[in-house]
């Protein structure tokens, strides 16, 4: 333990030392304090002595604490952690094992009495560690923000620090894994963002279709309850042309299955960035009372369904989310990836001849 320790403090120690450790807990803390500056009243809101007068972004229209709420979730984990805060960390973590692996300095840590699996993996942890003070600055920074500008005081905003971490690490352990094969932090950083942007484009193809799934299906069973209420009618004549575009709907449904199969059979079985962070925002609208997306009536006029309500279809998709995607698809088969890539670096790393 004293040597594992050892080696963790030492790790630190290096990260520490880059000015780029600083900086993005600087700007973490910068972006809190323009978020703060901005102040909401009655009439409008303010930026520090500027005041612009708002007839729908004041606090007739909703409370001060839920505007502050709605930039934390908008801008801070949209923005900021899922996206800026964790490129910065990629960029001051993705040197950390191609340093370690590289002539001399791998020569020095085997010669420590260690085993050669735990070398490595405190030299990771210690990567997720600057995440994890990344994180933490950020959000307490935020809960002090929303309890002071806005009143109201949300110990549930601190799920966001290691459901963060967790995020982090999907990205760092494949970055430790490329680092291990290539020995070179910039290939090892610029693969990490490939697979990244991979990742991305995969899970929104994914929810796209998703979509389009749901709200075909919501347009089936409207045209079903359309037919119903005609045939107490006895409008024979729409009855026939509401079969039809049922059919239609029924096919277009099918497809929409047929294709949203094996995406989601292959999202399942990689680390889910985007789902993560939308796991997060779920749990923070039930924990921390976060205002969920606005009851809108008018309809979706979107995926050619004209009968769906835009409120009931964003209802069904949230729904849809908490059966199928909670946080054992979400997050416990992305862990699952993560530990197949990290015992690869270890099996790799153990064989190695340095």
């Amino acid at each position: 333990m004293t040597q594992t320790l050892a080696i963790f403090l030492d790790a630190y120690r290096d990260l520490n030392s880059r000015k780029l450790f600083w900086l993005a807990i600087a700007i973490s803390m910068l972006v809190v304090v323009l978020v703060g500056s901005v102040g909401i009243d009655s009439t409008g809101i303010s930026v520090l002595w500027f005041h612009v007068d708002n007839k729908f972004v004041n606090t007739q229209f909703f409370p001060a604490s839920t505007f502050y709420k709605i930039i934390f979730q908008n801008l801070g984990i949209n923005v900021w952690l899922t996206w800026l805060a964790a490129i910065l960390a990629l960029i001051s973590t993705a040197s950390v094992v191609p340093e370690m692996v590289a002539s001399g300095s791998i020569d020095m840590l085997l010669s420590k009495p260690i085993t050669r699996g735990r070398l490595f993996l405190t030299r990771w942890v210690t990567g997720l560690f600057f995440a994890g003070i990344q994180a933490l600055v950020f959000v307490t920074a935020s809960f002090m923000v929303i309890g002071i500008r806005g009143g109201a005081w949300e110990p549930g905003l601190f799920i966001a620090v290691p459901t963060v971490v967790v995020f982090f690490s999907y990205l760092y352990c494949f970055c430790a894994l490329m680092g291990v094969l290539t020995r070179s932090t910039v290939a090892s950083l610029l693969l990490t963002l490939v697979f990244w942007l991979g990742l991305f484009g995969l899970q929104e193809g994914e929810q796209f279709v998703n979509r389009g799934r749901i709200a075909s299906t919501m347009e089936c069973a409207a045209i079903e309850r359309a037919i119903e209420t005609r045939l107490s009618k006895n409008a024979d004549a729409d009855v026939d042309r509401l079969r039809g575009e049922l059919e239609s709907e029924r096919a277009a449904a099918a497809t929409w299955q047929r294709v949203y199969a094996p995406l989601y059979a292959l999202v399942t079985c990689l680390p889910k960035t985007n789902e993560t962070t939308e796991w997060l925002q779920r749990r923070l609208i039930a924990s921390a009372s976060f205002r969920p997306p606005p009851d809108e009536e008018s309809t979706l006029n979107f995926f050619g369904s004209t009968r769906v309500k835009r409120r009931e279809f964003q209802q069904a998709l949230f729904d849809d989310a908490e059966s199928r995607k909670g946080v054992a698809w979400t997050i416990g088969t992305s862990l699952a990836f993560e530990v197949a890539l990290l015992g690869a670096c270890v099996w790799i790393f153990r064989r190695r001849d340095f």
